[in-house]
């Protein structure tokens, strides 16, 4: 077992050298880093960027498990899933660059407007999607 955080709360205020100092310190093995919060490991890290972050992590005893998006798939406004799959896709490549394993998108809720079956299935089509398929949810 291994035991690591995600910055959701916890580190969102801290820049990336002092996220992994501190996961260090606190011996976690593994961190999720939230997007948009002040580590900044973002889409719009050029390539020599995103090299840096990788070997960062690399380099110490903290691996990078994920990027955590608020990307809501559950959403009933068929633009907003639509802009939070394309935007999916960008934070893919990005995990991919920094050594990320993955990214967290989100059911947040079942919307009380919409059958949870809708949602459910909804959820279950953006998957393939985002992996290339041709046709939206």
């Amino acid at each position: 077992m291994k035991l690591g955080m995600v910055t959701y709360q916890l580190g969102q205020d801290w820049d990336l050298e002092t996220l992994i100092q501190r996961c260090e310190a606190a011996r976690f093995q593994g961190v999720e880093l939230r997007t948009t919060h002040a580590h900044q490991v973002e889409i719009n890290l050029s390539k020599a960027q995103r090299e840096q972050v990788r070997k960062r992590f690399e380099n110490s005893s903290v691996e990078i498990m994920g990027l955590g998006s608020a990307f809501d798939y559950h959403t009933p406004d068929q633009a907003k899933l639509e802009k939070d799959i394309t935007a999916t896709k960008e934070y893919i490549m990005l995990a991919h660059d920094v050594g990320a394993t993955g990214v967290k998108v989100r059911p947040n809720a079942l919307p009380k407007e919409v059958p949870k079956e809708q949602t459910l299935e909804q959820i279950g089509k953006a998957i393939p999607f985002w992996l290339g398929t041709p046709s939206p949810p």
